[in-house]
């Protein structure tokens, strides 16, 4: 902490370098003696023996005269007042400006289509600059080409095709492309004669395209109704088949039923190796057991 510089046992000369009215009072390399010119640093053992004691009344520097000469053996390094810290912060704005300025610059030399040549050699001059720019004085400066510019096409944009998703064959979902059905769970009240009104075919249809068909129809057992039809023309029965397991595809069912793999696909509107998710439904084709005249 800094002491009075009128205080008792220290040198009235002895200060701060830019307040001589504040003093450490210690040896330090903070303390400046003002009696000469330019103020100066005493050296840390004079600022012990003389003036940070009751002795600097006698010391060569305080009986001199005003104004005079530090000698050099006292002097501790020339003292001027201590630079200040750089102002990082001032730098670093300065610098985000002049990259903001350089690149508004390069963007508006692009749109006008105007390649800035650099001309000759100019007398170099002392101009004010915020930073230090230093440069090799040997260097020949060079002149900068901006290379042709070349119209490059563009790959066309390509538009991601959506991938089909088919809808899933539940119960009371159409299946079938051309001949079109749907697997149905009788409820309480209904009947076949119902089914063929609603579906604009017939019972006797109905009865011939249902493989091992229990009339009469019970709740809760599934019938396939076919759509638009009144008759069974050359349709095979069918036999609907729930999927219970997860991964199933229509080349395993047809393994497994041993039925034909192209004429399963073909009533059940899908591919082959499509996935079976479990409550799926499928036509599995049997022979026609039920047959009318018509």
């Amino acid at each position: 902490m800094g002491l009075s510089a009128g205080q008792s046992g220290i040198c009235p000369y002895l200060g701060l370098p830019e307040d001589a009215d504040s003093v450490q009072d210690y040896p330090s390399a903070n303390n400046v003696c003002h009696h000469v010119s330019p103020p100066t640093v005493p050296t840390l053992t004079h600022q012990t023996n003389w003036c940070l004691t009751e002795e600097y009344a006698r010391c060569q520097v305080y009986t001199a005269e005003h104004n005079s000469k530090m000698p050099a053996e006292l002097t501790i390094k020339e003292s001027r007042p201590p630079r200040r810290p750089v102002r990082w912060l001032f730098v670093s704005l300065a610098a985000v400006a002049a990259v903001l300025v350089g690149l508004f610059l390069l963007n508006d030399a692009r749109k006008t289509g105007q390649a800035t040549v650099p001309g000759p050699a100019a007398t170099a001059t002392h101009t004010a600059v915020p930073f230090l720019l230093i440069r090799d004085s040997t260097a020949t400066p060079t002149r900068a080409v901006s290379p042709t510019a070349t119209s490059t096409p563009l790959p066309p944009t390509l538009t991601p095709t959506a991938k089909a998703t088919r809808a899933p064959h539940s119960l009371d979902v159409v299946i079938g492309e051309q001949d079109k059905f749907i697997i149905h769970r009788v409820s309480s009240g209904e009947s076949i004669q119902l089914f063929a009104t609603q579906h604009n075919t017939t019972p006797d249809v109905i009865k011939s395209v249902n493989y091992n068909l229990v009339v009469p129809i019970w709740v809760d057992s599934i019938i396939i109704i076919p759509l638009d039809r009144k008759d069974p023309g050359d349709l095979p029965a069918f036999e609907p088949y729930g999927i219970a397991d997860k991964g199933l595809t229509l080349r395993d069912i047809a393994g497994k039923f041993n039925v034909d793999l192209e004429i399963l696909t073909l009533y059940n509107d899908l591919l082959p190796e499509d996935l079976l998710e479990p409550g799926e439904w499928v036509l599995i084709p049997r022979e026609r057991t039920y047959w009318y005249r018509y």
